[in-house]
């Protein structure tokens, strides 16, 4: 075991519609090089989708990752927020920010103080998503083409395993940290996909000196498709 690996803890968390199983080739890969690595999954989805999905929003599923960090009594953690989970983990950090060592977004949601998902969609995705909102019902899936999922065994293997996303998810917004914390923020940026949540800004994110910048050719599944370079961006190799 290297000396990184004896002090860095992952905490993975899942997009939305997914659940932890989405890190089924990561978590072992991370744990094959010394890391401590886990995975919890988000209220109303993967195999909790019986529980609180008409309910959840995102202070839930921010809940749901403090207590996970707490019950573990993890510390020094490396928290990662894919997509969506990028909103969750903001939400984290301005909750436990003394058991945070660093900051992952991949291809995630980097968002400000006060801002909801809905805040950083295009008027065509807002527009699809409201009449959820004024109807208080879940979110259906996004077709997976949309994501850029094409090949057919990725998606018989995803397709069965999404659930609806709980619609105050997408609504709420996030309780973040005023200023930027002083420990390490990455984003990684997943090239192949469009529109990325990080693409747009990438220009922004480059500019900053203090902001650790990967860019990945892979889609926005690349925890599926693209393994060992999503674990070396990870890690930091």
């Amino acid at each position: 075991m290297n000396n990184d690996a004896q002090h860095r803890t992952f905490v993975l968390i899942h997009g939305a519609w997914y659940g932890a199983w989405v890190w089924r080739e990561i978590l072992p890969r991370l744990r094959a090089l010394g890391y401590a690595a886990t995975a919890p999954t988000l209220t109303g989805l993967g195999e909790r989708r019986h529980i609180g999905n008409d309910s959840a929003n995102l202070e839930t599923h921010i809940e749901d990752v403090v207590a996970h960090i707490e019950a573990e009594d993890l510390r020094d953690v490396t928290l990662v927020g894919w997509s969506y989970g990028g909103m969750v983990i903001t939400g984290v950090l301005a909750r436990v920010p003394e058991r945070i060592k660093e900051l992952i977004y991949l291809d995630a949601f980097m968002p400000d103080d006060g801002r909801a998902v809905v805040d950083y969609l295009t008027p065509e995705f807002v527009s699809a998503f409201k009449p959820f909102a004024d109807e208080k019902r879940s979110k259906p899936p996004l077709p997976l083409s949309t994501l850029g999922v094409t090949d057919p065994r990725l998606v018989e293997f995803i397709e069965p395993r999404l659930g609806p996303q709980p619609w105050r998810t997408l609504f709420q917004p996030v309780k973040a940290l005023k200023a930027r914390p002083d420990i390490p923020v990455s984003a990684i940026v997943c090239t192949e996909f469009s529109p990325s949540p990080l693409m747009a800004r990438l220009a922004e994110l480059e500019a900053d000196p203090t902001m650790r910048v990967i860019k990945l050719d892979a889609g926005h599944n690349c925890m599926l498709t693209n393994v060992n370079e999503t674990v070396a961006a990870l890690v930091g190799d």
